[in-house]
């Protein structure tokens, strides 16, 4: 494999980089559970599920790895598209699963127009019933059997909010959502920053529809799986480098304290540390180096993390909040993606 030969080279070969982890599995078993719940009882009430935690955690992410992968299997499998076709495009049309990212200010018209988009609409436009019979005329059409909304914290635009007796934080656009639940028209994941989750749990009849709540939060090196998880990332994004072609050298990102460091500049979130990473790639080939190296983490520390306020000192030069990771290194074999 020909390795990068320019910036946008390795943007476009870092960006097809997917990684394992218990998380990400995790959330994909739910979204299949989900998934069946439609298939078996088209008709009946459904549950929905949430993930909340800080921006750069990997959420969004989770959503696009399980279209990529199962659901482009799962339509090719069922006929509905021909396995010649380019996968990436088979993600982008297909209309089982829909990851729908809310407009800024939703309201309802505009959340349906988000969905009547993502299922291809041609004209997503008109009176907000009409804009809804078709949503849910064409769900029923396609078999969407799972429907992602992403940026729940964009509800926070809504100024038609509904109050009963201090209990219910109801808004038009979270009752339209019931709403679907409730008919049974399929299923829904929730996604957004920590701060949103009142969208949801504040209306007692949404919050009883809730299956699970997935944890997304920043990872603790002090909790022995959380540790792992970490570790076990590291080491595998150090191995894709080479394996995507980035570099021809092979990446180690689990030697010394360079993962101590990362969890610093990336406090927890492993978005976080593929975002240092793709900075220090970035200056890496720029230097003509053959991999990253640590120096290249410090100066991407530098520039990307503490230039844009993510961190106030950098660890790689400044060790004073270091706690040292006595672990073996994990199991750095690259997991099938």
């Amino acid at each position: 494999m020909s390795t990068a030969t320019s910036i946008s080279d390795i943007l476009n070969k870092f960006d097809c980089i997917r990684i394992k982890h218990p998380r990400l599995e995790e959330a994909h078993m739910w979204f299949d559970i989900l998934r069946e719940t439609k298939r078996t009882r088209p008709r009946s009430p459904k549950k929905f599920i949430s993930i909340f935690a800080p921006t750069h955690s990997g959420k969004s992410m989770s959503v696009r790895t399980y279209i990529d992968t199962k659901v482009v299997d799962d339509v090719i499998k069922a006929g509905l598209f021909d396995e010649s076709l380019d996968r990436e495009t088979i993600a982008r049309e297909q209309k089982i699963v829909l990851h729908v990212t809310l407009t800024a200010k939703a309201t309802t018209k505009s959340f349906v127009h988000d969905v009547l988009v993502a299922l291809g609409d041609p004209y997503p436009h008109g009176t907000e019933a009409a804009m809804k019979r078709r949503a849910y005329d064409l769900m029923r059409k396609f078999g969407t059997e799972l429907l992602i909304i992403d940026e729940v914290q964009h509800l926070s635009g809504d100024r038609q909010r509904k109050r009963s007796a201090g209990t219910s934080d109801s808004t038009a656009v979270t009752d339209t959502m019931k709403i679907m639940l409730i008919v049974g028209l399929v299923p829904i994941v929730f996604i957004g920053i920590p701060e949103a989750r009142h969208h949801l749990f504040g209306d007692p009849q949404l919050a009883e529809r809730c299956l699970k709540e997935l944890d997304f939060a920043p990872l603790d090196l002090l909790k022995p799986k959380e540790r792992t998880i970490f570790l076990e990332y590291c080491g595998r994004l150090g191995l894709k480098l080479r394996q995507h072609g980035i570099f021809p050298d092979e990446t180690d990102l689990l030697s010394g304290d360079i993962p101590a460091c990362l969890h610093i500049v990336s406090r927890g979130k492993i978005g976080s540390v593929s975002g240092v990473v793709l900075a220090a790639c970035i200056i890496a080939f720029e230097q003509g180096a053959r991999c990253v190296q640590r120096e290249h983490l410090v100066q991407a520390a530098d520039e990307w993390a503490r230039g844009a306020g993510l961190i106030d000192h950098n660890p790689f030069v400044n060790p004073r909040s270091i706690k040292v990771i006595k672990n073996e290194r994990p199991d750095d074999s690259p997991t099938p993606v």
